[in-house]
């Protein structure tokens, strides 16, 4: 367009983006209050290992606690090395979803020496929470005598 050379450079970036983004698994985390779901997919979004703090044996309320967060993570990165996938992943994108605990365990996890092989392989963490603006009008707030 402008005789600079700047077309092919932004078209061969864009070509390269779009190729690593082909072969990006994902590590989706979605932390509730009350529990912490981790699902593993392949880069066309098709589910590897979902599980979540309950499949572990956490019960009603320790589901939503902290350390049920981090063993989880540290079940499902051990699940994902052990059944071999490492070899076939190049990238991983890391989707955060709520504001739940889990969300920091899965971050620690993932810095400790729990995730120190996935760790390399992680090129972009995501941020999916949904924020309402305005909405519908929220609920009247307990109140305890």
């Amino acid at each position: 367009m402008f005789g600079n050379g700047m077309d092919e450079r932004f078209d061969q970036r864009m070509s390269r983006q779009s190729r690593l983004i082909n072969r990006t698994h994902h590590l989706h985390v979605y932390a509730t209050k009350h529990n912490t779901h981790l699902t593993f997919t392949r880069p066309d979004f098709s589910p590897m290992l979902s599980l979540s703090a309950g499949n572990l044996g956490f019960r009603k309320a320790n589901r939503g606690t902290y350390d049920a967060a981090f063993q989880l993570s540290s079940y499902v990165f051990n699940r994902i090395q052990e059944q071999g996938w490492l070899k076939d992943i190049e990238n991983i994108e890391v989707i955060l979803r709520g504001f739940g605990v889990g969300r920091e365990a899965v971050t620690k996890a993932m810095l400790g020496s729990e995730g120190v092989r996935l760790r390399s392989s992680v090129i972009q963490v995501t941020d999916a929470t949904r924020l309402k603006f305005g909405g519908t009008r929220s609920r009247k707030p307990r109140r305890l005598g």
